[in-house]
């Protein structure tokens, strides 16, 4: 599973404004797309007065952060960036295997 960092935009203060009662109603039902096979949504926060927020996900593909992300994509316009990161584990797991790569002349 590879980690994924969300930041989210809404283009216009009324987009960001018209999604909060759904949002809220989603949040309250228990973030039902928040974990399905090949996905789960590790942690969101939200910044409600300038309409932008973050999140760390875990996902078996791209296409399932794309899953996750489609009906707010449509039913709002929210502005997605999607960046694949690593943890600290997987940092210092990684890190001798690209230290010796880097070493090589």
């Amino acid at each position: 599973m590879q980690h994924y960092l969300i930041v989210w935009n809404f283009p216009t203060v009324e987009g960001s404004w018209d999604a909060c009662t759904p949002f809220a109603e989603y949040i309250n039902a228990g973030g039902p797309g928040d974990c399905f096979d090949g996905f789960e949504l590790k942690y969101r926060v939200c910044e409600p007065i300038g309409g932008t927020g973050m999140a760390i996900a875990v996902a078996s593909n791209i296409g399932k952060m794309w899953a996750h992300l489609a009906p707010w994509i449509k039913g709002f316009g929210i502005e997605f960036e999607v960046t694949p990161v690593v943890s600290d584990a997987e940092f210092a797991a990684m890190w001798p295997g690209v230290q010796a790569a880097a070493s090589t002349d």
